[in-house]
């Protein structure tokens, strides 16, 4: 959640219409009052467009084909009931979560109808779908930020964690995209090389900062690896930490865990996200957070309710509770079992 004066910037914003920055201000009011009733809607929703994928990354739920949620395709008819409900109060979109959302043929048509609501959206792709058409639309859409997906500097670093990348063409997709921004003049989308960095490509962190360089990347992130991200929330600390253990840079400090205490080193006790944030399946159903892969903790679909009853309905509530602090009767919700295990992300 922005502070105040991040808010208050925000709320001065000229590309945003008045209902989202009422939105945003009443939202920031729930949120630092801890509020269980909600006269808001989120500011920001991740909306999976598809939970599949085209590689097999090692600790995604997807990669690993589990079980543990049903894969599918979003339909524009789906994505559109969410839209005219929340998106004329909504901020920000995520539109990505578990999969590679370029696998969705309706995904600039998606975009488009956003940015029709002055809602900005973000899109995560490993690049590997890739050709003019693509290109083109992934510009002309106005798209805010295009997040590329590749973890290391050679076929063999991205390998070994993104089974089924290929470093050689997402390098030329990147450049054939950043060339056709400049020849149409064209500041969106945004491009962000995302490199979540492990034991097998921290060695080339010096080198992907030239590269991205040489690439004209707008932003190089490095991010640290996280566990098991299907079961995360099911391990307590110390679990995360062996699951994650092989994966582990022998740098420590471009790790988040602690290496000696065995555990994560930012350990939180409040989760923010049940008052701005939440998350839409590609089936409709919502979860409360981007981490939930198992479709039994979900807390409601929109094809059955709008997205405002299940916001403020009995789990959301409940859940609300519990995270600022009251005793609530442990109905199996993900929110207890991650309140437990301490193991927000």
């Amino acid at each position: 959640m922005p502070n105040l004066s991040e808010v208050l910037a925000k709320l001065t914003a000229k590309n945003k219409t008045m209902r989202q920055k009422f939105n945003l201000g009443l939202a920031y009011l729930h949120f630092k009052a801890r509020s269980i009733y909600l006269y808001s809607y989120p500011i920001r929703l991740n909306i999976d467009p598809c939970n599949y994928c085209n590689l097999q990354c090692a600790l995604c739920p997807v990669g690993q084909r589990d079980k543990g949620r049903k894969q599918t395709l979003m339909t524009f008819d789906t994505y559109k009931k969410v839209l005219d409900e929340c998106g004329p109060y909504l901020w920000e979109i995520n539109l990505y979560n578990w999969g590679e959302p370029l696998l969705n043929k309706d995904v600039f048509k998606m975009i488009k109808y956003a940015r029709g609501m002055k809602i900005d959206v973000n899109l995560s792709t490993n690049l590997n779908i890739f050709n003019d058409e693509i290109c083109n639309n992934l510009i002309k859409c106005k798209l805010n930020k295009l997040i590329v997906s590749l973890d290391g500097v050679s076929q063999k670093s991205v390998e070994a964690y993104q089974a089924g990348n290929n470093f050689e063409v997402v390098i030329e997709n990147m450049k054939r995209l950043i060339q056709k921004k400049h020849e149409l003049g064209s500041d969106l989308p945004f491009l962000e090389w995302r490199f979540i960095v492990h034991k097998h490509n921290e060695h080339g962190i010096d080198r992907a900062k030239e590269l991205a360089q040489e690439l004209g990347v707008d932003k190089l992130e490095f991010l640290q690896i996280r566990c098991n991200m299907g079961q995360e929330l099911l391990m307590n600390n110390k679990a995360q930490f062996e699951n994650v253990k092989p994966w582990l840079p022998k740098n420590e400090n471009l790790s988040g865990y602690d290496y000696s205490k065995r555990q994560k080193k930012d350990i939180k006790d409040f989760c923010r996200l049940l008052w701005i944030e939440s998350v839409i399946q590609p089936d409709g159903s919502v979860s409360p957070c981007c981490a939930v892969w198992q479709d039994k903790f979900d807390f409601g679909n929109i094809r059955d309710f709008s997205f405002k009853e299940i916001w403020n309905g009995e789990k959301y509530c409940a859940v609300r509770r519990l995270s600022r602090g009251e005793v609530v009767p442990d109905q199996g919700h993900i929110c207890n079992i991650c309140k437990v295990n301490q193991a927000q992300v």
